[in-house]
Order: structure tokens, then sequence, then C-alpha cells
């Protein structure tokens, strides 16, 4: 999942990227500098949180299951990714288009939920 995260990074020039799992407990990150691994919890909670809220936003609404979501600031983007059991998020600056690097996030996600439907095979 590492080397998976690893190329996503390097591809999009993404800050960092980590797997989650759905109640916020990171499972594999691979996080730049920029974003020290002592975040790292604080990452997957937060992501966790977004989860949960965009998933009752979305079923108040009548609308499918969760796919992805991409939430801005001015400092950044953080972009969620169902992965199967488990979410992809990824952390990007603020000069970053999501619209082209949407393809290589959804192909790391499925790539992830491949990896974790094999470890538990």
């Amino acid at each position: 999942m590492k080397a998976i995260l690893e190329d996503l990074n390097q591809r999009l020039g993404a800050r960092g990227s980590l797997v989650v799992t759905r109640d916020g407990l990171p499972v594999c990150a691979v996080l730049g500098t920029a974003t020290p691994n002592d975040r790292l919890d604080r990452l997957a909670a937060m992501g966790a949180a977004i989860l949960s809220d965009v998933r009752r936003s979305l079923a108040a609404a009548g609308l499918d299951e969760f796919t992805q979501c991409e939430v801005a600031a001015e400092q950044g983007k953080v972009v969620l990714v169902a992965a199967g059991p488990t979410y992809l998020v990824v952390l990007v600056g603020p000069r970053i288009e999501i619209g082209p690097g949407s393809v290589e996030i959804r192909s790391a996600a499925r790539q992830i939920e491949k990896a974790a439907v094999l470890a538990t095979a």
C-alpha cells in the first residue's frame, strides 16, 4: 500500500496521502515534510469526521453511497475517496487542480481496495 501512496504523491505533487479506516484509524501513510507524521492521528480523525458528515448529508438527500469529496481551504485541499472498507485521504496544495488528478486518485483508491481484499483473503 505504501508504494501506491508514494506513486500517487509523486504523480500529483501531493503533500501526502493516507489510508484510513472508516472509524478514523490510520492504516498506512506517506506524508511529506510539510505534513509531519506526528499529525497522522489528527489527519485520520479529521478524515473520519468529514466522511461521517458527508455520509449523513447524502443519506438525508436520498443519494447513493459516498464515493468522493473535496474540501478546500486557503492552504490546500483534502480529497477523500472510498477505497473498499477504507478510504483514501489525499492532501494537496492550493494550486493543484483536482479535476485532472482525480483519475490518478480514483485509480489509487481501486488499487488500495484490491490490496485490502487480497490481504484479508
